[in-house]
């Protein structure tokens, strides 16, 4: 099994070398909105013109900033009023967020089902790792939703390239037992190709090595790893790997967790609601 899985990756990465398999791309507009913002003389009518441009963004960027999270006295009723609520990390990692959404798309039924099914997983770590972060000092709520979001990018690629692969389509052990082994490799391939920052490229590489302990202070992988545990608690199970939430390095790092025995589920009973309404703004 694992020579088929690894004769099939290497042949994914010749694929993807001659330009048969095509890399991800971010849509045009997440590359607008960056280059803008990375523009030292910009401003937020620059921004908020190129969001109005394209309308089903602009309107979900509306509703977020009206949503119970950025909610105002006075409600944002344009483009302009909710960029200028939101300020420019938020609007970078939101528009970041939608424009990757819009890459999980497939060309039949099969593949289809297989890719809404990684979003709708990338949501509810991304939702997790919000509420996570911004009950933790030193993080940033959005970016850590973000590498939530894209923390499985590499299997999306799998599942496009299975599009040309009956036998791996047909096969859901070995499609399987791919994306486990190599998923990690692939989207930081992505993530690298897309420019993140290192520490999101280590998202994808480390945040299912599950003792992994590089410091003493946690960094984004650790929030997207706690975030894979609390989900997988919500369950009633753990990863077979892990004997116990209490036993992994990153449980000390993480303040929150040193309020009592339980209090990775009062976390999540308490930002609940949030975590509903940020996977309902992700959908």
């Amino acid at each position: 099994m694992e020579k088929d899985c690894k004769s099939l990756y290497i042949d994914l990465k010749n694929q993807l070398l001659d330009g048969r398999l095509k890399m991800p791309g971010l849509p045009d507009i997440a590359q607008r909105v960056q280059r803008a913002i990375a523009n030292p003389d910009f401003n937020v009518n620059d921004v908020a013109h190129i969001i109005q441009s394209d309308i089903p963004l602009s309107g979900r960027i509306i509703q977020i900033a009206n949503s119970p999270l950025y909610r105002a006295v006075v409600p944002a009723d344009n483009c302009y009023s909710a960029v200028s609520r939101l300020g420019m990390k938020v609007i970078r990692s939101l528009v970041m967020s939608f424009a990757v959404k819009r890459l999980y798309t497939g060309k039949n039924s099969q593949t289809r089902k297989n890719i809404e099914e990684l979003w709708k997983h990338s949501v509810k770590i991304g939702a997790i790792c919000f509420t996570l972060a911004r009950v933790t000092p030193g993080f940033d709520p959005e970016k850590a939703m973000l590498a939530g979001l894209t923390h499985d990018i590499g299997a999306l690629l799998i599942f496009q390239y299975s599009e040309n692969n009956t036998d791996l389509l047909l096969d859901e052990q070995v499609m399987q037992n791919l994306i486990q082994n190599y998923k990690h490799k692939l989207g930081a391939v992505i993530l690298k190709h897309w420019r993140f920052d290192a520490d999101m490229v280590t998202v994808s590489l480390e945040s299912e090595n599950w003792y992994r302990n590089p410091e003493e202070k946690a960094d984004i992988a650790d929030v997207v790893m706690v975030s894979h545990v609390l989900e997988n608690l919500v369950k009633n199970k753990l990863p077979e790997e892990i004997s116990d939430f209490e036993s992994l390095p990153v449980f000390r790092k993480f303040p929150v967790f040193t309020l009592g025995k339980y209090a990775h589920r009062e976390l999540l009973m308490e930002s609940q609601d949030e975590i509903a309404e940020l996977q309902r703004l992700l959908k």
